[in-house]
Parts: structure tokens; sequence; C-alpha cells
């Protein structure tokens, strides 16, 4: 009769085995474990599953030495009607991207996550924003003023304006986009589960 060694006498062996072979879900690359941006861009996109906007999902999460402080989804505001529910559809849909900001029934989800960061009293001077789609001039001026250090985006949003980039530059936020080809691998990984 063989005898099996002591849980602890086994967790010793295993802490003193060398790891030859990484774990599949905790390689770092294209399909292991995620940088810190690609993680926060990853958590954007999953903000974005809880969008009621009818015409296009977007999510984002606010970031402040390395820890989230407050996520948002454009979406009309809590305790209020859904976009479905208006007695007229949303200019939103099949409108002009980026315009007639003001009309449309949803707030963005850059604004949900600066009220909710406002709201639990997390302030956002020198935060990171990651975004699934690039800030509005709308957002791009709340971001401004609330301190926001950097902004990194996955898809492109129209600026009908032509100031968002002059905002930023004189400001000093750099914008960084970040490859879809970054996050779909995980994702992906997510999806099989």
């Amino acid at each position: 009769m063989t005898t099996r060694p002591s849980r602890p006498a086994a967790r010793r062996a295993r802490r003193a085995a060398p790891n030859l072979e990484p774990t599949e879900g905790f390689r770092d690359g294209a399909a292991g474990r995620p940088d810190k941006s690609a993680y926060a861009m990853i958590l954007a996109f999953a903000a974005a599953l809880r969008s009621t906007c009818l015409s296009r999902k977007v999510g984002c999460v606010i970031v402040r030495d390395s820890q989230v402080i407050a996520t948002g989804y454009n979406g009309t505001p809590s305790k209020t009607w859904h976009p479905e529910e208006f007695p007229k559809p949303c200019p939103c849909v099949g409108g002009i991207s980026g315009a007639d900001l003001a009309m449309k029934y949803c707030a963005h989800a850059e604004a949900n996550a600066l009220a909710q960061s406002a709201y639990r009293g997390a302030s956002t001077s020198g935060a990171d924003i990651f975004c699934t789609n690039l800030p509005c001039i709308e957002c791009v001026k709340l971001l401004i003023t609330a301190g926001i250090r950097a902004i990194y985006y996955v898809h492109g949003y129209p600026d009908v304006s032509g100031l968002r980039d002059r905002y930023l530059s004189q400001a000093g936020i750099p914008t960084h986009a970040i490859a879809w080809s970054k996050i779909q691998p995980h994702l992906s990984t997510l999806a099989r589960g």
C-alpha cells in the first residue's frame, strides 16, 4: 500500500517544482494574459453590453493608479424611459453619427462613467479612460475638465465640430488607439469559457 504525501508536503513539492510550461490561460501574448491596457479595454467592452442605445453600444472604464474607479455605458439615465419607450424614435437611429448630440435620448458612456465616479466620490484627476469608441467633442470637454490624463480607444467616432483634436492638443491629453486585434483574442477566450 502506497501512502499519499500529506497536503502540506504535496503543496511544498508543487511550489518547488519548476513550471516549464505555462498554463494556457496565463501565458502572456496574443491569446494569453492581457496587459493592463487590454484588460481595461476588455472591461469597457463588457460595460458596453449594458447599453440601452438603439444605434451604437459604447462602454468605457476609468482607471487611476492601475485600479478601475468607474465604468459607464451609453444609455438613458437610471429611473427614466428606455429608448424604445419614448413617444417618438430617437434621432440617433438613422441619423448622422456625432451630430445633434443634445437631441439624443442617451447619455454617452464617458459622461456616465464620470457621473458614476462623482456619485461614488472617486477623483478622476490623473486617471486614464478606456473607451470602445473615441469620445465625441461633448465628452472630450467633460474629460478635460475632470482631469483625465490619457484616452485609449479601439473604434473611431466622427467629430463634426472639428474641435475635438484641437481641444485635446491644447489640454495636452494624448489619445492612444488600441488595435482590435489586441482585444479580440481575449474576448474569444472568454467566449470559449
